[in-house]
């Protein structure tokens, strides 16, 4: 596995921050699952160091919904361009339907670009191909949930908070015909983080967290939460939240 050294940690996950509140553009992914003699595994691919959008990042493939895409509402047009976004990234070919929503997630206001993003769910074969263009996307790696976490926090994978904090719904799963929590209920999760920003280290606040409304991490109660330093990330989220 590649080293990434804590400097381009820093510029991969670098995000600008802005005192005007943009405008949040549809975006859409898809967690491609399957189960394989190892157990359940994830599809992580590789973002190219070249890009100027989270360059080397590890994530789910996705990206912006087009216009053309197809659908009657936000969520399935979001759908459609899941798996749109899957084909062209991974090569991976599934129809809109297979696609089970998963979690929502709302870029923070500070943030100067922001995504609307769905998450989606789908399962494929143990013996699918991926094909990657080696233009955007130069790598892929099935992982189980457990040891991509261990990856991030040691620096093997750099990815931001949304995909952490999925890795960690998936590796909570008990049993082989679990769901997740947002899929097993058919309520999406949503998360609309609020960012605290204390020197190196930036705190992601979902609903549910003591400091949610305040942004004083001093409270004391539930934690819902990613910490990250130098870009590596740590979820926390209490039983009770």
């Amino acid at each position: 596995m590649r080293n990434v050294s804590a400097a381009s940690q820093s510029s991969s996950l670098m995000m600008d921050f802005s005192d005007r509140v943009s405008e949040a553009s549809p975006a859409a992914t898809a967690i491609v699952l399957r189960q394989s003699r190892a157990g359940r595994e994830v599809l992580l691919l590789r973002r190219s160091d070249q890009l100027k959008h989270m360059p080397g990042l590890w994530v789910f493939p996705g990206g912006k919904v087009e216009e053309t895409d197809a659908g009657g509402d936000e969520l399935e047009q979001a759908r459609h361009g899941a798996a749109r976004e899957l084909q062209e990234e991974s090569g991976i070919v599934v129809p809109p339907s297979a696609l089970r929503p998963f979690s929502y997630w709302l870029t923070p206001t500070v943030v100067k670009r922001r995504f609307s993003t769905w998450f989606f769910l789908t399962e494929v074969a143990a013996d699918t191909v991926v094909t990657v263009d080696g233009s955007e996307i130069v790598e892929h790696q099935w992982w189980s949930a457990a040891r991509a976490i261990e990856a991030h926090h040691s620096g093997e994978l750099l990815m931001t908070p949304p995909t952490l904090v999925s890795l960690h719904d998936i590796q909570n799963w008990q049993g082989p015909g679990a769901l997740p929590a947002g899929a097993a209920s058919g309520k999406p999760l949503v998360f609309f983080p609020k960012v605290v920003r204390e020197g190196d280290t930036m705190t992601f606040l979902y609903e549910g967290d003591v400091a949610y409304d305040t942004g004083d991490l001093t409270l004391t109660g539930p934690h819902h939460r990613t910490t990250g330093q130098g870009g590596i990330f740590s979820y926390q989220s209490s039983a009770n939240v």
